[in-house]
């Protein structure tokens, strides 16, 4: 039962869309569906939640590690510019902590037959669904989620900022898994519907404008080919720009308030900065007010949820920034303790030659750095898929120790 609550969680994950307006209700404007059946998840999987923060020293070190950097976020509440805000921020971090913790309990010994399958068809449920939205406005059709603004990819999402992130993370774990050794165990029947969950993936997150995104998977994809060197890899990337390319030469013919929207977004957010047309830009003021948080209070910043009752109306949209100006010295300490954890867990890849989940990892390290890159633009602690990703890191290694054992067995 605890399990189905967990594949909901997931193929909902998709719909950010709140159940009453953000800014109504402190705790329902924050809840969406999926949160329903994660919290009723939790409650079926309590027993689940120990095991997964002692299973082994060197797997729970990365929600040990996340539960420092609640308390970080957390000691200073009484000195945050918004003490409800803070306590709303680190009780929902808490929630995805130990749903991801209860993913992995519940999923480390069905990655390949399960848990992989429901991101593939996660991914194109949300991407189907997005693109009859989009096609809908312009043909008089029925929407099925609300739209934001003319030309935006959205589907479940509340904005196209959170659609182009949330495309990212789950590409840098879908993509792996097609270009490393672990495709091999993969049941045809699951190849063909990872090939269509990526297709389809890559060309609405290019629809969303999202230029983060773009950043994030151009440097993931930039990394792994020169890690890899691999034909079969860079033809494939050579497909996916031609198909991009035919796609955006005929976008203004097809949907023209998608490509208008996007062509500005571009030319705003690089070709402006590139030629320094665009300063004092939204994101410039945001960082800017970042900065002068942390030198305001640059132990503790605003108090993570303080910042946009001091320093304007919108939080801080990187994560890097946020931590220094929403969390000061103290939230960046933990961050880079919880970064440091994150990273260690890519470890095993150096079995890579002989282990296929070790050079699922090795192939995914890419795509975490172009992950990295992007995070400084969007804010990722707070984003369901994050910690999907961190959950399904935690399977692999925890496969990749077990498939590391077996060898060792029989070599003896």
């Amino acid at each position: 039962m605890k399990k189905f609550f967990f594949i909901i969680f997931i193929f909902l994950s998709f719909i950010t869309q709140t159940i009453t307006e953000p800014g109504t209700n402190p705790i329902l404007s924050r809840l969406t569906p999926s949160d329903i059946f994660g919290a009723l998840g939790l409650l079926f999987g309590v027993t689940a939640l120990t095991k997964g923060f002692t299973s082994s020293s060197s797997l729970s070190k990365v929600y040990q590690s996340s539960l420092f950097l609640i308390v970080c976020f957390f000691l200073p509440i009484m000195f945050s510019y918004n003490i409800t805000g803070t306590l709303i921020e680190s009780l929902i971090l808490l929630f995805l902590i130990l749903i991801s913790v209860t993913i992995f309990q519940n999923f480390k010994n069905n990655l390949l037959d399960s848990l992989f399958p429901i991101l593939m068809y996660t991914m194109i449920c949300a991407s189907i669904l997005g693109f009859y939205d989009l096609i809908s406005s312009t043909i008089g059709l029925p929407r099925i989620f609300p739209k934001r603004t003319d030309g935006e990819a959205l589907s479940g999402f509340r904005n196209a900022g959170q659609a182009g992130a949330y495309y990212l993370v789950m590409l840098s774990i879908l993509i792996p898994l097609r270009y490393s050794s672990l495709y091999d165990l993969v049941s045809p029947r699951n190849r063909k519907i990872l090939r269509v969950s990526i297709i389809i993936s890559i060309i609405f997150i290019f629809l969303t404008g999202k230029i983060a995104a773009y950043i994030g998977l151009a440097a993931g994809i930039l990394f792994f080919l020169l890690y890899k060197r691999n034909f079969k890899a860079t033809f494939g990337v050579i497909f996916g720009v031609a198909l991009l390319s035919i796609l955006w030469v005929n976008l203004e013919t097809l949907l023209p308030n998608l490509h208008n929207r996007v062509s500005k977004k571009y030319d705003s957010r690089v070709t402006q900065r590139i030629e320094g047309t665009n300063k004092g830009g939204f994101m410039e003021k945001n960082f800017g007010a970042a900065i002068q948080s942390f030198e305001d209070r640059p132990l503790i910043g605003s108090g993570i949820g303080g910042f946009s009752s001091k320093y304007g109306t919108h939080e801080v949209h990187s994560t890097y920034f946020k931590m220094l100006g929403e969390t000061g010295l103290f939230g960046v300490i933990g961050y880079l303790i919880f970064l440091i954890s994150f990273i260690y867990m890519f470890k095993y890849r150096k079995f890579r030659k002989v282990n296929p989940y070790s050079d699922y990892l090795a192939t995914m390290f890419p795509f975490i750095l172009g992950c990295l890159i992007s995070w400084g633009y969007t804010y990722h602690l707070r984003k369901r898929e994050f910690w999907i990703l961190v959950a399904v890191i935690m399977i692999v290694n925890y496969c990749a120790i077990n498939y590391k054992q077996v060898i060792l067995e029989e070599e003896v």
